[in-house]
């Protein structure tokens, strides 16, 4: 279905129309996607073209035209589009970005749901959808289009007639969550946790929790949070919520609580008012994920077996907690898509509850944007390596690779057992090397690590199948 026209568009961002042949009504010109990226430009999306600090979007204009934009928004104003295509010129893409997601989120008649959180919150936002899609129809923002260009995207996905739209809301600076959580203006938050993720950006952990409680302070009197109530600073920090809370957790002092929680084997059970849940996630950390959809679809009154069956189904987004086989009988975490303090905690707890007849290695790489507290969380990391998985083995890559050898060193691992390595070029022979038969490998480190290539190195032939 077509959102918005050419009309709509020009109407609300103002602008030069370049391009249009006489007589052309711009009202009966439908858009389809808004797209940043001109290498995935397809027909008739409208490709925005944003300044950047390196180049500027206009440069590659005629590549979104060549790939079938049926537009650009630009701020160039020597650009000529192709015949039959047209041309938006405006001061700012990047305002009139913003400027056309508020519009849209005026046409919205569903509930939106902002998930934000240190770690867990794509997981949770996935799990959300997963639920709701189940008698719903709505929108879930796509990878972590969680920031100031990601969230405005996410919105120009929406349909006025939807029930839901699940947004997730990232930041690494105070008032970005709420610049973002007023622009999307939600009716339910959820925060997954607080913990010391960005922690360069922000200055201390009591501004990150300041930070994730922006969003808060952001809901109407009649809307709902959803909040972990097994984290002591969501606790002590609720009160900024103007809107009703509803707390989820294992503690007995939660409105909905989890008993009987097991995770083994690729499956997490745990049971909510003698309806059992089981899903097909590694770890028991996914719990307050899990806990946040049955909120959620319990709030939009779908049923626990409605919400148990749903759940049932869902699958983890690629380089989350993926447990995968190798070839023999090695096994693969894959947690490579991001870092932080507490996801690592979480990973390494994970690789200590995965059965094995070899031995556990960590490769991690560095964890970003922690500023002047990055060698002492990495230090702290080495020996958590050592008392929360159990390792055997540890391979480091990275700047602070040598701080998180020399922690798990202090923790008792002995050198000879661990590597530290400059970046993920150097690790990738040594690993290939290391691995053996029954081994067990977590992948883990900020995106900028990019540590899945090292998957290569493991001589993986069948990286799809699931352990």
């Amino acid at each position: 279905m077509n959102r918005f026209t050419l009309q709509d568009l020009q109407a609300v961002v103002g602008g030069q129309l370049c391009g249009l042949a006489k007589g052309m009504n711009s009202a009966a010109i439908p858009l389809a996607r808004v797209v940043i990226d001109s290498r995935e430009v397809g027909p008739g999306d409208v490709f925005w073209a944003l300044p950047g600090q390196n180049c500027d979007g206009s440069d590659y204009a005629p590549d979104a035209f060549s790939r079938g934009a049926a537009g650009v928004v630009v701020s160039a104003h020597d650009l000529k589009p192709p015949r039959g295509r047209w041309l938006l010129v405006v001061e700012d893409p990047k305002q009139a970005l913003w400027q056309f997601a508020q519009w849209q989120r005026e046409q919205f008649n569903g509930r939106v749901i902002a998930v934000t959180g240190s770690a867990g919150k794509t997981t949770a936002r996935q799990m959300i959808e997963t639920v709701l899609r189940t008698r719903f129809t709505g929108t879930c923002s796509q990878r972590n289009f969680n920031n100031h260009l990601g969230v405005p995207l996410s919105m120009l996905e929406w349909s006025p007639d939807n029930a839901y739209a699940v947004l997730e809301l990232g930041a690494s600076a105070p008032r970005e969550i709420a610049l973002l959580a007023g622009l999307s203006r939600p009716q339910i938050g959820v925060i997954t946790n607080i913990g010391d993720a960005h922690l360069g950006g922000f200055g201390s952990e009591t501004e990150i929790a300041n930070a994730k409680t922006e969003l808060l302070r952001a809901l109407p009197e009649d809307g709902l949070a959803v909040l972990n109530g097994d984290d002591a600073q969501l606790r002590r920090l609720a009160g900024r919520s103007p809107a009703r809370i509803v707390w989820v957790g294992r503690g007995a002092d939660n409105q909905l609580v989890a008993t009987d929680v097991n995770s083994a084997d690729g499956q997490l059970s745990f049971t909510i008012n003698a309806t059992r849940f089981t899903i097909g996630v590694w770890g028991r950390h996914h719990l307050t994920a899990a806990l946040a959809a049955v909120a959620v679809g319990l709030e939009f009154g779908l049923s626990l077996d409605e919400i148990r069956d749903a759940l049932a189904g869902f699958e983890p987004p690629p380089m989350r907690c993926q447990v995968l086989s190798l070839d023999g009988s090695r096994r693969l975490i894959n947690d490579a898509y991001n870092a932080s303090p507490a996801a690592m905690r979480a990973a390494l707890e994970l690789l200590g509850e995965v059965p094995t007849t070899g031995r556990r290695i960590v490769v991690c790489g560095d964890m970003r944007e922690l500023g002047r507290d990055a060698p002492r969380l990495h230090r702290q990391l080495g020996d958590e390596v050592v008392t929360l998985s159990g390792a055997d083995v540890l391979v480091a890559c990275g700047e602070h690779a040598r701080e998180v050898v020399d922690g798990a060193n202090a923790a008792g691992m002995p050198r000879s057992a661990t590597i530290a390595c400059h970046n993920t070029q150097e690790a990738g022979p040594r690993l290939a090397q290391l691995v053996g038969d029954g081994d067990v490998i977590l992948l883990k480190g900020s995106r900028a690590m990019a540590l899945e290539k090292l998957v290569a190195a493991l001589g993986s032939h069948d990286l799809a199948k699931a352990a």
